[in-house]
């Protein structure tokens, strides 16, 4: 791919993360945040294993150091900040410290402490999803450079990541019936088909030169694209992540649609959505979206003790608009200075 920056995509993080807001304010539809973090997933995938791909292209090697730097710069400032916030609620409402959940929220094991122990992380819970970014960054150099090494055929990488999540999808379906809700959901080994999915889509569009000729272009925006939304906005609304119709099919369906979206977002010069997401106060949402992820759990819940007996309409006003204005400082005055820094980490080409 010829590109390495799609606004759409922004756009979409914008869209996934208010799924995840209007679930945790309480409201009918969507009944479950969920469906937002596997868009997430997919995103990640396909964007990290880009930046992997690209670095071996480039240089025949993978920086690891600068990778590992670029990652920490972007995701542990406004960890850092989410953990102060809620260490600071928690000693003015309860007068102790919860270092126990702060460390688990630091050292991004999150999803096994819910997985494994069905631990109590307070609004430090939503963390698990970072964890098992985190833990997929650990490994996955590690298996773009063994790929790369294997075969230079992009279109076999694809396939065979492909197939490795189809593989995982399998297995989780499988766990169902022998472990909790909570094991399946939060495990990185039965939650992670997404990234690997978005990871084989990267693949796959760089077989095609970054884009999709006649007709697959026509395919995708007109009929893909659009059963993909009907099928994530069906997903929202029919079930919970506690269902156990996700873990054996739902997670599938919702990465695959998602990587339908990413593709034609990408893609396809006939795609009917870009525009849309790539209007700009949506894309400022989706640049943003990391801190509106993070900092909105404390927020919500300091809401919910503030505005106890309110209408829910000012509560949920208040909780959206209160973690966008949170996520919009931090962004601005905590994250933006790490990121510029970045730059200094940039792979030699």
């Amino acid at each position: 791919m010829n590109k390495n920056y799609w606004p759409a995509l922004d756009g979409l993080r914008a869209v996934a993360v208010m799924i995840v807001l209007l679930a945790h304010a309480g409201f009918a539809y969507p009944r479950s945040g969920g469906v937002g973090v596997d868009v997430f997933f997919v995103l990640s995938g396909f964007l990290i294993t880009g930046i992997l791909s690209s670095d071996f292209a480039r240089s025949g090697r993978i920086h690891l150091g600068n990778f590992y730097a670029r990652r920490f710069l972007r995701l542990v400032p406004c960890l850092v900040l989410t953990c102060a916030l809620f260490g600071a609620l928690a000693l003015l409402q309860h007068g102790f410290l919860p270092y126990k959940q702060i460390a688990v929220a630091l050292t991004y094991t999150a999803n096994w402490a819910r997985a494994l122990f069905d631990a109590d992380l307070g609004s430090l819970a939503h963390c698990w999803s970072l964890a098992i970014e985190e833990q997929y960054y650990l490994f996955w150099p590690f298996v773009i450079l063994w790929l790369e090494r294997l075969t230079e055929d992009d279109s076999r990488k694809a396939r065979l990541l492909a197939a490795a999540a189809l593989l995982l999808a399998g297995y989780r379906a499988v766990m169902v019936d022998h472990y909790s809700a909570g094991r399946i959901y939060f495990g990185l080994d039965t939650h992670m088909d997404g990234l690997v999915f978005g990871s084989a889509l990267s693949y796959l569009l760089r077989s095609r030169g970054g884009g999709l000729a006649f007709p697959d272009g026509r395919l995708l925006s007109y009929v893909l694209a659009p059963l993909a939304t009907v099928a994530i906005a069906v997903l929202m609304g029919a079930v919970t992540w506690e269902d156990p119709s996700m873990g054996r099919w739902g997670f599938l369906v919702a990465a695959l649609a998602a990587s339908v979206l990413v593709a034609d977002l990408v893609a396809s010069p006939r795609c009917l959505f870009r525009s849309a997401l790539a209007w700009r106060p949506c894309v400022y949402v989706g640049r943003i979206s990391y801190g509106i992820y993070l900092l909105h759990f404390p927020i919500f819940t300091l809401l919910d003790h503030q505005l106890r007996g309110q209408p829910f309409a000012l509560i949920a006003s208040a909780k959206i608009s209160l973690s966008l204005a949170a996520a919009a400082i931090s962004f601005r005055f905590v994250e933006a200075p790490f990121l510029k820094m970045k730059k200094r980490f940039e792979s030699a080409g």
